[in-house]
């Protein structure tokens, strides 16, 4: 018995539908199972369950084909499904496979188990075109570049020398630590390295949270309306939107909207703001901004932190300030040049506020982005006991993509094979409308995980550390030239994938370090890996220059568990996104040691170039007998394109 997902000869169209698609679903069963009738089982997101009849189109000595074609409806969100086959021997049930990923299913004997998703998305989704397909950069503000005089009021924990590590250790007279260390990174610093940026080819710059605060990381919000005073100001904002603008550069800003700090202008329990906050007094503007179990110590707050009280995102005073005309926090910072909103913990925002969010940024600039902060695969993403619907066309334009972080680290730390890393890439290809599968942010590291480098050079489990241990955690010699081997191999898988693949400052310097704040150290001007940064800037122009990269078709092989082929190309002259396009790339990636010589057969579609060029050195590869030879050294990736 075989369902594919993945293969129009079971599914067509395969992938994501929009609204009322017509897709044909076809299931082959074995002829000595002797069915008496086969029934499609699908259930829209949050609806029903619905019982479908397939008919048999044809019939043999060893199996049956049944087929039906449904409707994918008007429901935003993912629609699940499997088969029931109905036997006088005992039903039998045909869902996915016992991983969830798609492709080829599984039978089994219980009604109950992995069904089958597709997306159902609105016909008119479009995500920023700016955003499919760029190379994109993330800053943690205090910790990439300072320039200017200090200001004159400096925190109590100051980093003058700007190469020393993170604390770690409690602060003076706290029994734990907090992030209250800085080194004085700034806007005006930010602005300064644009030229580096744009060397690097970057075309998206992701800044952490810019907004007053009493930490560095600045995710507990004191004043939504005013950068923090040891970035900058509002004006030396604009002045960097402008100056990335003039670079082909777009900013990111990271909106902290579930959660504000306790020591605000709306909180105010320091009482350090002039304004009456929502601690004080019943009587406050914001007070109805939180929910108190017992006033005023007793309130409900982010994940058990006191200093992190949880806002009701659907509360209308606190939606009116942060998305309402013209005065809205999200509204003032699009007027002021930022192109769009990172949300963090987008999957602890109702989707009313996420729908409004949006709708409030394509009103003040229909081609602002809106994307979210989502660990697993965003569409058939479950969080306090609803099925979420970030993809349904409503609420995100894009997420960090984690999941493809995990399995190709996976893959080139050997705990998976090529053929696992395949089939976890292919079922978020499956599963992501087209507009947002090409603008996934790939990250290779971010402020809440370890380092790339760290991971590749054999770091253990952040988990299973203390946070001394992982202070000790540090690399060099042949680890830590195996590791900046296997870096390049994971930059050139990001860099060969749809999406924007992301660079967390300092990865292409060679930067090391745990999970925080070890994963933050301040940037190495002058000391930097000289030669990981022009790789990163040969990634960056080819991918410029090769327009597959961007917005080719893409299939994936694994000719063996530690071969890796990313295929590029173009259907009939066009990319997978509706424009233009010719030729096709294709990306090899050898994780293991030792060389190797292999004979690829080229996917279909891929038939009509027969001769290929290594994209760095000009070396041709011509097909024999259709098929591509190739050889690889150890821990290598090479990049070939065709015309």
């Amino acid at each position: 018995m075989i369902h594919h997902s993945q293969q129009e000869r079971y599914r067509a169209p395969t992938g994501a539908v929009v609204f009322n698609t017509k897709i044909r679903l076809r299931l082959v069963v074995e002829a000595s199972l002797w069915p008496t009738a086969v029934y499609l089982r699908y259930q829209p997101c949050g609806g029903e369950i619905h019982k479908l009849a397939m008919g048999c189109r044809d019939r043999s000595l060893s199996q049956l084909v049944f087929e039906l074609q449904f409707d994918a409806g008007t429901q935003e969100g993912p629609l699940f499904y499997d088969f029931e086959i109905q036997r006088q021997q005992g039903d039998l049930y045909y869902g996915n496979a016992a991983d969830g990923l798609g492709g080829e299913g599984l039978v089994r004997e219980q009604s109950e188990g992995p069904r089958f998703q597709i997306t159902v998305y609105r016909p008119d989704y479009q995500v920023p075109a700016w955003l499919q397909g760029a190379v994109m950069y993330q800053i943690f503000p205090d910790r990439f570049a300072r320039s200017g005089p200090l200001p004159e009021k400096l925190p109590a924990r100051f980093h003058h020398d700007w190469y020393e590590v993170p604390d770690h250790t409690p602060t003076l007279g706290r029994a734990e630590y907090i992030p209250d260390d800085y080194y004085g990174g700034n806007l005006r610093g930010i602005q300064e390295k644009l030229p580096y940026l744009k060397s690097l080819g970057v075309e998206v710059l992701y800044l952490n949270p810019i907004f007053e605060s009493d930490s560095n990381h600045r995710y507990n919000t004191g004043d939504y309306e005013k950068i923090d005073p040891l970035l900058g100001t509002r004006e030396d904002f604009k002045a960097l939107c402008t100056a990335a603008r003039a670079c082909g550069i777009s900013i990111l800003l990271d909106g902290v909207f579930s959660h504000t700090g306790s020591d605000s202008r709306y909180f105010n329990k320091e009482g350090r703001y002039p304004t009456l906050g929502a601690y004080q007094s019943p009587e406050s503007p914001y007070y109805s901004w939180y929910h108190f179990m017992d006033y005023p110590d007793q309130y409900d707050c982010w994940w058990g932190f006191k200093t992190l009280p949880c806002v009701k995102e659907l509360d209308p005073g606190f939606q009116d300030y942060i998305l309402g005309s013209p005065q809205g926090v999200v509204r003032q910072y699009l007027r002021d040049g930022a192109r769009g909103w990172r949300l963090d913990v987008a999957d602890e925002l109702p989707s009313a506020f996420l729908e409004r969010l949006r709708q409030a940024v394509r009103d003040e600039d229909p081609q602002a982005a809106v994307l979210g902060e989502v660990w697993e695969d965003a569409t058939n993403k479950q969080s306090y006991g609803e099925q979420r619907r970030y993809f349904g066309g409503s609420q995100l334009d894009s997420v960090m993509n984690y999941p493809l972080r995990e399995v190709l680290l996976g893959f080139l730390t050997g705990a998976l094979t090529a053929g696992s890393c395949m089939r976890h890439i292919l079922s978020l290809q499956e599963n992501y409308p087209v507009p947002a599968f090409y603008a996934l942010m790939n990250l290779m590291s971010s402020h809440d995980v370890p380092r790339a480098l760290t991971v590749l050079c054999g770091a253990p489990q952040a988990d299973t550390l203390t946070r001394e241990q992982q202070a000790a955690v540090s690399y060099e010699g042949e680890a830590l030239q195996r590791g900046k081997q296997k870096l390049l191999l994971l930059a050139s898988a990001i860099y060969a994938l749809p999406g924007a693949p992301c660079i967390y400052y300092g990865d292409e310097a060679g930067m090391q370090g745990m999970r925080d704040p070890f994963n933050r150290a301040a940037y190495p001007w002058g000391r930097e890996d000289g030669a990981l940064v022009e790789a990163f800037r040969a990634l960056g122009a080819l991918r410029r220059r090769f327009s597959a990269l961007r917005t080719g078709y893409l299939v994936v092989t694994a000719p063996s568990d530690g071969l890796l082929c990313i295929w590029r190309y173009s259907k009939d002259g066009m990319g997978a996104l509706g424009a233009p396009l010719e030729g096709a790339a294709l990306c090899i990636v050898n994780r293991d040691p030792d060389e190797v010589c292999c004979t690829l057969s080229l996917p279909d579609g891929l038939s009509a170039y027969p001769l290929w060029t290594d994209a760095l050195t000009g070396e041709a590869a011509a097909l024999q007998e259709g098929k591509l030879e190739l050889k690889l050294s150890g821990f290598t990736a090479r990049l070939l394109t065709a015309k």
